[in-house]
């Protein structure tokens, strides 16, 4: 029997520009077993899904190590590959920093040759260890490149810097065979390349941590330590010690350590990380509380239910980080042609240099040099690999804060475009928590009699409907009864056998579909009454009928305006009775409704909006809604909803808020419009600045650029696309 794919995170030292992503990703894809790579260049991590019998994780170690690449370990979560990564990160900008300060003290003396009456072999002597020290890790790039038989940002920097030192040592030996050395080395030019291209790397490495901000702030959440009750003693206890099953005590301010239910204690916690609502939520014995959030008042004495990994913190987390690692697909579009961008680059370098050789004025060999290597330094290939990783990367950690999760890139540009939003009732234009209104008995079957068989029958399933039944139940003091069997009929009701009894619970359409008809004085009563209406029967005989009502959220309308006013259609569709439905569509103002239609029906109703050329969003929260979430083209699930419309979904609000599905819309929109301006900022500099490198100003104007004048400008264009990305920190919906 075939092994399950494996998947492992990469976290890669040395990854700068898009160049680099397209040689990890050609160096993983061409080991055999290796299924899909997504390597992904902000968090510096390549994704890896493998057949553990034909690859190894030592192999794919070597191949990215192979490419100049160093990987610290392997990692199981993009969470472990971030730890891997930081101090590499920090040891990194450290480097950076030194070289960049020790250059730039260098660079000054050299500009200030002639005012302090160096000599030439002082200039190179002073640009000797420059060049070998503090441009050595673009050498080592570069070689890596070579060895491969790729070319990279490195290899543009290491050809500049090693012709302008070789240009100028060989004019220092031999000043007569061109001009005089104090005019025609380019020693300063090299310092200054060198300085601002490790600054703008430096500069670039710091704004990447401040844009992933909001990931690391989701990390610190969760406390170190938790205070366990092992033998009705109060012992502090690591984090990663605690079992599901034991009792942790969390004091005021403190923060919960671990998902679980409160067993004592009452308090308000602030659960403003997971669902972005500031107002804290009021909680109590029985509640559910999560790790991460803060005890702000009382005492609370919780049971835990979930730790590690299966923690909702740890999902979030796992979530956004997959989410930042996915690619968009115009992300792909701007990838490949990053990949072939500095061979083109090079092409363009010597072109230029035969021009200026043939054609320039005197001395040639200087102003061919100089357009060559300017050339080779102000094409940037970073800027457009770095164009949509960063926006999504500081948009999708800002939907974290807000609540909001997405599941890959690619929902960031569908839910852009979106044309219809179809909404479901039960859980997310009402709130979920139907009360029980009227019971309607049949003829000869008392009250209590029928809320128990209805008890029993819901027992065991995950519908609202079933939790309105036990607390009107525990409230008249009736035990449901023993269920032996348990079978779901999505959309349609519930079939339990007790004590060697058959009790249907479902619509009245699907017991009268089975046989079994509604009695002609509980259907007029029903006709009186606008709730959702829940029919059973026991063995083949019709026992009655149970009213459920359910409160409209109270800024469901609010949301549906704001849908309208994007310009979408609002479309409601349930699986509840008429009535019902169209009293929570007048009440929230939708005009198009599908009432009483099945999962398959709302799937169907997807997709011929989609054959209409229509783009849909489906939002729900429920198991009836999985089959509709997974045909929409974007699937939104509340975070109150079961585990299956989760996974069905692209974008998980954690709020149960019409609201955030706007705010998420507004957000997607936002972040595709920053893409769309880095891109076109990365491709106007390319497209501008590379012949003016070139010497296209020169015979008009007089204008050839300098060598560090164009790193700078390298520079300035990746930093640029960075900064703008980190608009998306402030977004407020």
């Amino acid at each position: 029997m075939a092994k399950q794919p494996v998947r492992v995170i990469l976290p890669v030292e040395g990854m700068h520009c898009a160049s680099c992503v397209a040689k990890i990703e050609g160096a993983l894809k061409g080991l055999a077993g290796v299924r899909a790579v997504s390597v992904h260049l902000p968090s510096k991590t390549a994704a890896v899904e493998y057949d553990p019998e034909l690859a190894r994780t030592d192999a794919l170690r070597r191949a990215v190590e192979s490419q100049g690449y160093r990987v610290p370990g392997i990692a199981a979560t993009y969470q472990q590959a971030e730890e891997l990564l930081y101090s590499a990160d920090a040891r990194e900008g450290a480097v950076l920093l030194r070289r960049v300060l020790v250059g730039a003290a260098v660079w000054l003396i050299l500009l200030l040759e002639r005012p302090l009456g160096l000599s030439e072999y002082s200039a190179w002597a002073l640009a000797t260890p420059l060049q070998f020290w503090a441009g050595w890790h673009f050498h080592k790039g570069f070689l890596a490149a070579l060895r491969a038989g790729r070319a990279d940002m490195n290899t543009l920097v290491s050809i500049s810097t090693w012709s302008m030192y070789l240009f100028s040592a060989w004019n220092v030996i031999y000043p007569k065979n061109l001009m005089r050395a104090s005019e025609m080395h380019m020693f300063e030019s090299l310092a200054g390349l060198i300085v601002m291209v490790s600054l703008g790397r430096w500069l670039e490495t710091r704004f990447r941590k401040r844009a992933s901000s909001a990931l690391r702030k989701l990390l610190r959440m969760a406390p170190k330590t938790v205070r366990a009750l092992r033998g009705g003693v109060e012992t502090v206890v690591p984090l990663p010690d605690v079992t599901p099953g034991e009792t942790i005590w969390v004091g005021p301010g403190e923060a919960v350590g671990l998902d679980g239910i409160v067993e004592e204690g009452a308090s308000a916690v602030d659960e403003s990380m997971l669902t972005g609502e500031s107002i804290p939520v009021e909680k109590s014995p029985g509640a559910q509380v999560f790790g991460g959030t803060i005890n702000k008042t009382g005492i609370l004495v919780v049971r835990v239910t979930r730790t590690g990994s299966e923690m909702s913190l740890a999902k979030i987390i796992e979530a956004v980080r997959a989410s930042v690692a996915s690619k968009a697909p115009i992300q792909k579009a701007a990838d490949k042609v990053a990949g072939h961008f500095v061979p083109v680059v090079i092409l363009l370098a010597v072109a230029s240099a035969i021009v200026w050789s043939w054609k320039g004025p005197a001395p040639q060999v200087f102003y061919a040099l100089t357009a060559f290597v300017s050339v080779l330094s102000v094409a940037c290939p970073c800027a457009l690999g770095l164009a949509t990783p960063m926006a999504v990367l500081i948009g999708t950690g800002r939907a974290a804060e807000l609540g909001i999760l997405l599941r890959n890139a690619e929902v960031l540009d569908k839910a852009g475009r979106l044309d219809v939003a179809i909404l479901d009732k039960t859980g997310t234009l009402t709130e979920g928590r139907p009360s029980v209104v009227r019971l309607l008995p049949a003829s000869g079957i008392g009250e209590e009699e029928l809320l128990r068989w209805a008890m029993t029958a819901e027992l065991r399933s995950e519908h609202p409907f079933a939790e309105a039944l036990r607390a009107r139940a525990s409230a008249g003091g009736i035990a449901p009864e023993p269920v032996e069997a348990f079978e779901a009929f999505p959309g349609r009701g519930v079939a339990v056998m007790s004590r060697s009894r058959r009790i249907w619970a479902g619509s009245l359409s699907w017991l009268a579909e089975r046989g079994i008809p509604a009695e002609p004085e509980v259907v007029e009563a029903l006709l009186r009454t606008a709730g959702s209406v829940l029919g059973v029967a026991v063995e083949e005989k019709f026992a009655g009928a149970v009213v459920l009502d359910d409160r409209v959220r109270d800024h469901a309308r609010e949301a549906v305006v704001q849908l309208e006013k994007m310009g979408l259609e609002v479309i409601l569709a349930s699986g509840d009775r008429n009535a019902a439905v169209h009293r929570v569509a007048e009440a929230v103002g939708i005009e198009r409704v599908y009432a009483e239609v099945l999962p398959q029906e709302k799937a169907r109703i997807v997709r011929e909006l989609q054959e209409g050329g229509k783009r849909v969003a489906m939002v729900g929260e429920g198991f009836n809604d999985a089959p509709a979430l997974s045909q929409a083209d974007v699937g939104v699930a509340l975070a109150t909803g079961t585990d299956i419309a989760a996974e069905s979904s692209d974008i998980t609000l954690m709020k149960p808020d019409l609201r955030h599905f706007v705010t998420a819309l507004l957000l997607s929109r936002r972040i595709r419009r920053v893409i769309y301006e880095n891109l076109a900022w990365a491709f106007a500099y390319n497209i501008v600045l590379l012949p003016v490198a070139a010497g296209a100003l020169y015979p008009s104007f007089g204008i050839l650029l300098k060598p560090h004048h164009a790193g700078a400008a390298m520079a300035l264009s990746s930093i640029s696309v960075v900064l703008n990305s980190m608009k998306l920190r402030k977004f407020r919906p």
